[in-house]
């Protein structure tokens, strides 16, 4: 199971993020539980996503784990965008600053106290060294006094009026507010990014047993994942999209070994194998075949060195395991191109 790091010292927030990830393959732990939460970090920029970054990146690289973090900016037009962009620091509690909003506002008429939150939030992968940054904004008016009850880490939804549903947002439940909020539309983002990350994916690839002189071809893997790197394979890729499965083969041919090639036959046999560690599933459908045209010539950012095999000599090359296995599998059949 993933888990992953929600950087938040705010227990309303975290309940936020988790309420609604339930059906996810991932466990969720806050600072607190790794005991981050005494960090006090500071938000240097004067922009909410390189705040989210900054915070994602600095508690990714404590904990080792991918992370969620984000910054949220509450905005009234008639305040000249204040609190802003720290709007914790508008005043020292929760409901000193919601005070100090509304005497701002006192005879401001409904029309000049339109309002907006807005949240950015960043998800940091620190094995990759990449983020995604995903932006929710809600806007709605300042209510002339506090309505419902303060929640903890969110005061700002006591005097935040949302015009669709004619509720302030504190007097909303959590999934209530996740449907229509600036946190929620960011969250639904996650949650859809995060499934499709996890979802197993299912990828066809045709692999060209290229012969000639009674010998097979196979290259050499170049992979940044060492357990494929410098490994023995076919040459072969991926089906693309509206593409037939021999269709691919010709092209993989041409692309991967310079050579133009003629389909012998199709071995009998698909392989399978899951790759659970990188979350996809293969499907390897093999093709014997010949060269007609072209020479060799490798792609160097795939293969770095390619050979002419014997069956014999596959015995004692470092094969990947699913190339392996399909040599055993259809050996019968390579007899008839093959030498041993």
């Amino acid at each position: 199971m993933l888990n992953i790091l929600i950087a938040t010292t705010n227990p309303g927030k975290f309940h936020e993020f988790v309420s609604e990830y339930s059906d996810l393959p991932i466990k969720f732990v806050s600072l607190r539980d790794l005991k981050l939460d005494k960090i006090d970090l500071e938000e240097p920029h004067d922009t909410l996503w390189e705040n989210a970054l900054h915070k994602a990146k600095f508690f990714a690289k404590k904990s080792g784990l991918t992370t969620i973090a984000e910054d949220t900016g509450f905005y009234v037009k008639h305040l000249g965008g204040e609190p802003g962009i720290a709007p914790h620091r508008y005043a020292p509690t929760g409901p000193e600053r919601n005070q100090k909003v509304l005497k701002n506002l006192v005879s401001v008429p409904r029309a000049k106290r339109g309002t907006y939150f807005q949240t950015d939030a960043c998800l940091y992968d620190p094995t990759k060294d990449s983020f995604t940054i995903f932006t929710g904004k809600v806007k709605g008016f300042i209510t002339e006094k506090l309505i419902g009850r303060e929640r903890d880490g969110m005061d700002y939804d006591a005097i935040f009026y949302y015009p669709p549903l004619k509720k302030n947002f504190s007097e909303l439940s959590i999934l209530e507010k996740n449907n229509v909020s600036h946190r929620g539309q960011i969250i639904h983002q996650i949650k859809y990014f995060l499934s499709k990350q996890l979802a197993l994916r299912h990828i066809v690839v045709s692999v060209g047993i290229v012969v000639k002189n009674r010998r097979m071809l196979v290259t050499k893997r170049r992979d940044n994942r060492p357990e494929f790197d410098g490994r023995w394979e076919f040459p072969g890729g991926a089906v693309e999209d509206g593409e037939e499965v021999d269709e691919c083969l010709v092209r993989e041919m041409k692309e991967e070994t310079g050579y133009q090639v003629k389909i012998l036959e199709q071995l009998p046999r698909i392989i399978m194998r899951c790759e659970s560690k990188y979350n996809y599933q293969v499907f390897l459908i093999g093709y014997v075949c010949k060269p007609i045209s072209g020479k060799l010539k490798l792609l160097d950012h795939e293969s770095s060195d390619a050979a002419w095999l014997s069956l014999k000599d596959c015995q004692t090359t470092k094969f990947l395991p699913l190339n392996k296995r399909y040599i055993r599998w259809h050996l019968k059949k390579l007899k008839k191109y093959i030498d041993l």
